[in-house]
């Protein structure tokens, strides 16, 4: 271990400020009895039944066998398969909407923060990944400012109508759930261009139909993971877990980084130019979260175990000041990927692949 490690990341709650903290921490610190155990990566088990997928059965998976039972390589161009933008919450306003308003402040679309798009923010490049983006758009605005386009994508959309469904609409897509057997959901992802401030990165899961019901087992936000970018030098190294499962604040999130106690030993660099691997191994007990199969945290109450329509998704994010009181605003100042006379595009995520294994007895 170098005498002084580079702090590459933490985990923080959404909506908490922790205050400024400092990004180094010295290998003298290892003998303080505050100081949490390393981070090792933990036993690997086996992929089975993945002929069809060279790739995954050498994928590391957390302990016992495990077969491939839904992935998305991201290979070809053009827009991806699987995957759907937000575009509206029943079936005629996902076919005819270009864009959607999401993080509302006021009554009306005028007053969102950001907009999902149809097009023009993810795009298969070609290379066997998945480009996510989301941009300042210079040309338009709202009540806020500039107008921010950006990716955001779910595994499932809204079908047809159906009168049964809490919103009238039947979903379809692919969902997820642990209760017929334990669940790895996994996805390679790379961040070191998600620069922009009061951005994040986010690869999570969630009902359109039932969320924050009060009913854990169906109407949970499970966060795989949220890499959240800002001007407080804390927030250049940081990422998030976390399980919301009520709209009156049940949530639970665990934070990692200098201030957190027990003090990790071990950091991911969300900014180095690698894709790292981001894990939720998934029973109707418990959900723990891998980091490049380094297990960072587990919980174990208010389990999602039997939900009706949980989907992925991979969204690019942005609200100002939303993680801390003095994050920035990317639209216009801070670091950014490239800028014109016409866009500014602030953050941009590539995602490899997205696996879902299915524990074998």
């Amino acid at each position: 271990m170098p005498a002084r490690l580079r702090f590459t990341a933490a985990i923080l709650l959404g909506g908490f400020f922790l205050g400024p903290v400092s990004h180094h921490l010295t290998a003298a610190e290892g003998g303080n009895p505050d100081q949490g155990a390393p981070v090792e990566v933990a036993p690997g088990g086996q992929v089975v039944a993945s002929a069809d997928n060279p790739d995954a059965s050498s994928q590391w998976v957390p302990e016992g066998k495990w077969e491939l039972t839904w992935a998305d390589e991201f290979s070809g161009k053009g827009m991806p398969e699987k995957w759907y933008p937000m575009l509206g919450y029943d079936p005629e306003a996902f076919k005819k909407n270009e864009a959607k308003g999401l993080r509302w402040s006021g009554a009306t679309e005028d007053s969102a923060w950001m907009y999902s798009t149809k097009t023009g923010n993810h795009i298969l490049n070609g290379s066997g990944q998945l480009v996510l983006r989301i941009t300042a758009d210079k040309t338009q605005s709202n009540e806020h400012g500039p107008k921010v386009n950006a990716a955001y994508l779910l595994s499932g959309y809204p079908d047809k109508w159906d009168s049964t469904e809490p919103n009238n609409a039947k979903w379809a897509g692919k969902f997820v759930s642990p209760k017929e057997g334990p669940l790895y959901v996994s996805a390679s992802v790379r961040t070191d261009q998600v620069l922009g401030y009061s951005t994040w990165f986010a690869f999570w899961l969630f009902t359109e139909t039932r969320a924050y019901n009060d009913e854990p087992a169906n109407g949970t936000e499970v966060d795989i993971v949220e890499i959240v970018k800002g001007e407080p030098d804390y927030m250049k190294y940081c990422f998030n877990v976390a399980n919301h499962w009520a709209k009156s604040g049940g949530s639970e999130s665990k934070q990692f980084n200098a201030a957190s106690r027990p003090r990790p030993q071990n950091y991911v660099d969300v900014n180095d130019k690698q894709y790292h691997t981001y894990g939720l191994e998934w029973s109707t007990d418990s959900m723990k979260c891998y980091v490049d199969g380094k297990l960072y945290y587990t919980f174990t109450e208010n389990i999602p175990s039997d939900p009706v329509d949980m989907m992925m998704l991979l969204t690019m994010e942005f609200k100002p000041d939303s993680w801390d009181p003095n994050q920035g605003d990317g639209r216009t100042e801070g670091p950014c990927v490239k800028e014109n006379d016409k866009m500014r595009e602030m953050s941009r995520a590539l995602v490899d692949y997205v696996r879902v294994f299915k524990k074998q007895p």
